[in-house]
């Protein structure tokens, strides 16, 4: 398997160091009038904040409708490329670019692994999106361009053929799973006592990490 042991297993969430440090331009946009809203420097807008970028006379409907609409991810916060996209600053041309940049927290051209988890659902396991991460980053620089989001998604990128999920769930690429490494291989949303107890059920000699042998699920990919 290739050398991935960088690609961090926790979602910390994209950082927006671009952003909050006060560029007026961040990958190529024109960020101020969100550096301007954006009153407590906390990379994401409040309905009072967005609410200044709106034109004067609206209706509180209307700005709360606004806000709804820019707030793609649902987290009660508009961040900087919702914005774009909200104004039009970013404008992509289909629905997978949409998808592409309503990711691109970080503005910055690529998605790294944590943006490119926020594209796939909760029931979805870190070790399958790690797998079509690695399958979509071609050039094995650890993070996903446009170009080769959608190359994967249309289906123009081979399939790996030379990693096993053992590995794949083998975040930290030390030949030991253990129990939050193993967690990866259920969907995200998975009962943490049954993740458990079915690890416990492996780990035969009771040491906290698993082995191939004692959790080889083999090759099939």
């Amino acid at each position: 398997m290739k050398n991935h042991t960088t690609i961090r297993p926790l979602l910390a969430g994209a950082g927006l160091a671009l952003i909050t440090t006060g560029a007026a331009v961040a990958g190529g946009f024109d960020t101020s009038a969100f550096l301007a809203a954006d009153l407590d420097l906390s990379g994401g807008l409040s309905t009072t904040e967005f609410n200044t970028t709106l034109d004067a006379g609206l209706s509180l409907r209307a700005q709360a409708k606004s806000f709804r609409r820019a707030d793609l991810n649902r987290d009660g916060s508009v961040q900087v490329n919702e914005f774009l996209l909200f104004n039009g600053t970013i404008d992509p041309s289909n629905a997978l670019e949409l998808a592409f940049y309503r990711a691109d927290a970080s503005i910055d051209g690529t998605l790294d692994f944590e943006e490119f988890t926020s594209t796939y659902k909760a029931k979805v396991s870190l070790v399958n999106i790690r797998r079509s991460f690695l399958r979509a980053d071609v050039n094995v620089d650890e993070s996903v361009t446009l170009t080769e989001y959608l190359n994967f998604r249309r289906g123009q990128t081979p399939p790996l053929t030379d990693v096993t999920i053992f590995e794949l769930a083998d975040f930290d690429g030390n030949a030991q799973v253990t129990l939050t490494e193993f967690g990866y291989w259920f969907a995200q949303t998975a009962n943490e006592t049954a993740v458990t107890t079915r690890f416990g059920r492996l780990d035969a000699n009771s040491d906290g990490f698993l082995t191939t042998s004692e959790w080889n699920p083999g090759v099939r990919l």
